[in-house]
């Protein structure tokens, strides 16, 4: 059964905030979306023996990424204060 994780967040310019830590140390799998409603923002994935992943979401829009191996899910705010919902829908 998957299970889906969400975060609404809003954050100053110049804040990172980490929102996911796996518990299991090889990480997880699944799909993580970033809705950003004001500001530019920057997903950043740390993977288990994988290179971390890096997106800039342009305000007012939505990414998408299935990805594996999921360690640590963290949002950096840019050049503005932003606001948004980050999910993770993480599969079995």
């Amino acid at each position: 059964m998957a299970i889906q994780l969400v975060f609404p967040y809003n954050q100053a310019a110049g804040v990172g905030q980490g929102y996911y830590v796996a518990q299991d140390p090889l990480g997880t799998k699944g799909v993580v979306t970033v809705a950003s409603t004001a500001g530019a923002v920057t997903l950043v994935i740390t993977r288990y023996n994988a290179p971390t992943f890096q997106f800039t979401v342009p305000a007012g829009s939505t990414f998408s990424v299935s990805i594996g191996n999921v360690q640590t899910i963290g949002l950096l705010a840019l050049g503005a204060p932003v606001t948004g919902t980050l999910t993770y829908l993480i599969e079995p």
